[in-house]
């Protein structure tokens, strides 16, 4: 098993929700071989808990303006979204700082990794991508990239830090 959990959300027939997919797309493949990918939709606590392995999360962004990229630690996210900096925009079941403070709970702290994500536009049923997301696929695939080569414990880029 790879060994980096990257947890996909979105949905592919909503617009721009469906950025996480087309940033997997845009992964190389040396990248994409060190995740175990799970297409999870709407991020639920047994997707987090438990987990010996560094777990990702990639998805849309509500908040920041449409194509700004966004990368933060998990154990920073819900104070993150909690200050209304973004709000992880798929449709979840749960809001994420309930989802986070359950897994936290459960297993007494959240996974090592980080959330990636690009600030969305357009989450119209049946809509493309927005033109602002559409630009920002690569450089969201390169940093989402550097972050699966040094949590699978490679040499990576500094470029993450």
């Amino acid at each position: 098993m790879p060994p980096v959990t990257l947890l996909v959300c979105g949905e592919p027939m909503r617009g721009d929700d469906a950025l996480a997919l087309a940033v997997l797309d845009a992964l190389p493949p040396t990248a994409r071989a060190l995740a175990d990918v799970r297409h999870v939709g709407q991020l639920m606590p047994d997707d987090l808990h438990p987990h010996a392995s560094p777990v990702i999360v990639l998805d849309a962004v509500a908040g920041p303006a449409p194509g700004t990229l966004v990368d933060v630690p998990l154990d920073r996210l819900a104070a993150s979204s909690a200050r209304g900096a973004f709000t992880p925009a798929s449709s979840h079941a749960l809001p994420l700082p309930i989802t986070l403070g359950i897994v936290e709970r459960l297993a007494g702290g959240l996974p090592d990794g980080r959330f990636v994500g690009i600030g969305a536009a357009d989450y119209t049923l049946g809509a493309g991508l927005s033109p602002a997301v559409r630009n920002a696929i690569a450089p969201c695939a390169a940093r989402l990239s550097a972050w699966l080569t040094l949590l699978a414990g490679q040499e990576g880029p500094a470029a993450c830090a």
